[in-house]
């Protein structure tokens, strides 16, 4: 479970709960190959199902333009909900059961993440890393490896369904307990690579339905662990508007009074976007959740009502998944995003950015030219 709460432009916080659920079955035989059972109370390789929650996940999470890419990264602290177990290797010296699996560190673990994005037109290409170390023990002696991962992920839009396709690939360090790496059970350490497609299926409103298979192409295991030949993502998301806007005739108004300013779509709704004769037509692409939409948007009024050559036209695309937003604004993930028609109906320039750096190019394209 994910949510994120935009602080101010560019500057949000995020915060995660993974809820794991883990089955395991065992198959035991004797020389001969054939299944026996076994039955003594200290056996941990068992037939069980593990349901719970992971250590929860608290990010500072920023992004922006740079180099032409979108850049976003994170920096933050795991927070240790997730069950813990006592130290497996003392219990099973004493003859007790015990469990291995565990659902979190117990500890505060340190986080830092970053994405980088590129669109090309119809489709987009992302990389992505992240990682997070243990620093010390928790109250049972153990500290877990850090855990890096990394990868790739192709993107584009196939009759109104986001697609993708991934590479990911993930390393573990090996667990300690009392300082020392174990010499056979536990997490000695693995490399692993995945691959796979996914897809985002909105329905509703605000809400979607995401699923990823990755299948295991290529791995390193040290020592006896967990075969994942393929993990399934499923996710739920849904958008809450708890931004506080005005009222769509108040927008109108104040568009009116303040040059040649005008609201063309309202509700994501597919318009025609027509361009303004003898006039530089500045389409404003935005969205009531992007507190940034917001400061370019009176920026904007502003302009426009400083020169009449320069007309604004508003475009609330909702989300990403409109029917505006599609038609116009194919592999485009960030807003603000404005479109610039120069007076002979050609396009001068399309970009997304911070109010500031579009803002920049705005007016150097309609005062020099």
């Amino acid at each position: 479970m994910l949510a994120e709460y935009g602080l101010a432009p560019n500057l949000a916080v995020q915060a995660v709960l993974p809820l794991r659920l883990l089955q395991t079955r065992t198959t035991y035989s004797d020389l001969a190959g054939d299944p026996i059972t076994l039955d003594y109370p200290n056996i941990h390789h068992r037939n069980e199902t593990l349901v719970g929650f992971a250590d929860a996940q608290l990010f500072l999470h920023s992004g922006g333009r740079l180099l032409g890419l979108d850049v976003s990264g994170r920096a933050g602290v795991s927070l240790p909900l997730g069950k813990i177990e006592s130290n497996p290797f003392a219990l099973e010296d004493l003859g007790l059961p015990h469990e291995h699996i565990q659902f979190g560190t117990g500890t505060f673990d340190p986080l830092i993440g970053l994405d980088v994005a590129k669109n090309f037109g119809g489709w987009s290409l992302a990389g992505f890393a992240q990682a997070q170390t243990s620093l010390y023990a928790n109250r049972f002696g153990y500290q877990a490896g850090a855990r890096t991962l990394g990868g790739a992920v192709g993107s584009t839009t196939l009759l109104e369904i986001p697609l993708r396709v991934g590479a990911t690939f993930v390393h573990e360090f090996p667990e300690r307990w009392n300082g020392r790496v174990p010499s056979e059970d536990g997490n000695l350490g693995r490399s692993d690579l995945f691959l796979g497609p996914g897809a985002t299926l909105p329905f509703g409103s605000d809400y979607s339905l995401s699923i990823d298979v990755r299948a295991r192409v290529w791995g390193a295991v040290a020592g006896a662990q967990f075969d994942m030949p393929v993990v399934v993502s499923l996710s739920v998301g849904r958008l809450f508007h708890l931004e506080n806007i005005r009222s769509e005739k108040e927008e109108a108004e104040s568009a009116n009074e303040r040059g040649d300013v005008e609201v063309l779509v309202r509700e994501g709704e597919a318009a025609p976007l027509e361009p303004v004769p003898e006039k530089w037509t500045l389409f404003d692409f935005w969205a009531p959740w992007c507190e940034a939409c917001k400061q370019l948007g009176a920026q904007l009024e502003d302009l426009a009502a400083e020169n009449d050559s320069i007309a604004v036209r508003k475009i609330n695309i909702v989300d990403f998944d409109s029917a505006i937003a599609k038609r116009e604004l194919p592999g485009v993930e960030l807003l603000p995003h404005v479109r610039l028609l120069a007076p002979d109906r050609s396009v001068f320039f399309e970009s997304s950015g911070t109010p500031t750096e579009l803002m920049a190019r705005i007016r150097d394209a309609t005062t020099k030219r």
